[in-house]
């Protein structure tokens, strides 16, 4: 009895939910990104101050060159792009494939698909800007390939029902990461006769295991999730780093570029080395639209002791 309360309140919850995204989705353009973006706005910057100190540090230790003022305004504009995330999230709700392909587009994608013919590619995104839609990447390349995305589910059931419902996408499979390697391994030869591209959110804040690896990152010593390299070297898949790049509020323009192209002999981490240079030089370029109210740097590497000399 009680589960099925459950289930019921789960329900009513995600279907509140998805009946306040079909409002705003039914509103104008400019309503959405121009008046309930502001709002939400203030209220992040101004009213609740949303992981002020968090943004400010990281920022700061990131760009140490940086003045105060410097920092400020990159805090304050990254504030925008947490306001225009909401939106972006929201409207999902009602967006159809002509949409779609109306916010994002993916330059480079006709050629990527001649290269990747017959095999399946991993490619490696962030969270930068709204990467969301980095899986609108499957109504470019999806005529001879299936996008399988890793996620992480939310431990609320209806949050984790709700945004499942919003990446709902034909041609788009979504993968617990916890089951990802064993679903890959079993659908290795393609799904439904077409080949995978494995879609990855590489800039994870990865925990210290065993012999980890750290690169250095934004003048930090960073962990990544180096999955996509073990994939690429096991199996011989080419690997794109898909950088995405705001147009105006809401849409987006995406490139591919070949990091690894599945046969070329490299250095144990090279390939992640290769993704977490690129990703670097993507945000000091516009470093407003990363996600910096996440504590990116939570896991401190320990400091290597020194040896007594004899």
């Amino acid at each position: 009895m009680a589960v099925k309360v459950k289930d019921i309140l789960n329900r009513m919850q995600v279907g509140l939910m998805m009946c306040l995204c079909h409002t705003v989705s039914a509103l104008p353009y400019w309503v959405q990104y121009y008046v309930i973006q502001e709002i939400l706005y203030f209220v992040f910057r101004y009213v609740v101050r949303y992981r002020r100190r968090l943004i400010m540090r990281q920022l700061s230790d990131s760009f140490p060159e940086w003045d105060d003022a410097r920092v400020r305004r990159t805090c304050n504009a990254y504030y925008r792009t947490l306001a225009e995330t909401v939106v972006n999230t929201v409207t999902l709700a009602d967006m159809d494939d002509l949409e779609r392909a109306r916010r994002v587009t993916f330059c480079g994608a006709a050629d990527v698909g001649e290269n990747i013919a017959g095999r399946n590619v991993v490619v490696l995104t962030s969270h930068y800007g709204f990467w969301e839609y980095y899986s609108f990447a499957a109504l470019w390349l999806c005529r001879a390939h299936r996008l399988m995305v890793a996620y992480h589910p939310l431990k609320a059931r209806a949050w984790d029902d709700f945004y499942m419902k919003l990446r709902k996408i034909d041609c788009v499979n979504p993968v617990s990461s916890k089951k990802f390697m064993r679903y890959f391994m079993h659908h290795r030869d393609g799904i439904d006769g077409n080949n995978l591209v494995i879609g990855l959110i590489s800039d994870q804040n990865s925990p210290p295991r065993g012999e980890c690896h750290w690169y250095r990152f934004l003048n930090h010593d960073s962990l990544f999730f180096d999955g996509g390299e073990h994939l690429a070297l096991k199996f011989g898949l080419p690997v794109y780093y898909l950088e995405l790049d705001r147009v105006k509020r809401g849409y987006y323009r995406c490139s591919y570029k070949m990091i690894y192209d599945g046969r070329e002999q490299v250095e144990p981490h090279e390939i992640t080395e290769r993704y977490v240079r690129n990703l670097e030089r993507t945000i000091v370029r516009r470093p407003e639209l990363w996600l910096w109210s996440h504590n990116r740097w939570k896991f401190r590497r320990e400091p290597v002791a020194e040896t007594a000399a004899e």
